[in-house]
């Protein structure tokens, strides 16, 4: 069982089994979430999370075709997952990889989304999948 939570510690979660992807995105909706380069999503089985507090959402109608659900924190604002209408991410939850309490490092990037828009200099990872969309598949 994976644990994680907010900032504030008012929304707490756990996931159980071991997640199915981890994915690095660089589109400009990730960038403007995280206030950083790119998000790191650790993809886990819908089923298989449970969170205690109240997580405000905000429905993301990204530009790029999917709509993302993001699930936050309303007193410290820590974006804490995602979900997707995106055929190959319907089912699943992309926690956001900062907000687990521990073992990050257990989780490598799998692939990359919207890989084109990276950072220049950010130096590519050439051992990992590169999409230039959401076309992955979970």
């Amino acid at each position: 069982m994976k644990k994680g939570g907010c900032l504030c510690g008012k929304i707490v979660y756990e996931f159980l089994g071991e997640p199915i992807k981890t994915m690095l995105c660089h589109c400009i909706n990730c960038k403007r979430m995280t206030g950083s380069s790119y998000s790191t999503n650790i993809s886990v089985r819908s089923t298989s999370l449970r969170f205690v507090g109240s997580p405000r959402q905000f429905l993301l109608k990204s530009g790029q075709g999917p709509i993302f659900t993001v699930s936050f924190c309303g007193t410290c604002s820590s974006t804490l997952w995602k979900e997707s209408d995106a055929e190959g991410l319907k089912g699943f939850i992309m926690v956001q990889a900062g907000t687990l309490a521990q073992g990050l490092d257990r989780y490598p990037p799998d692939g990359k989304i919207f890989a084109r828009e990276r950072v220049k200099w950010m130096r590519p990872m050439e051992d990992v999948e590169q999409f230039e969309g959401t076309d992955v598949r979970l």
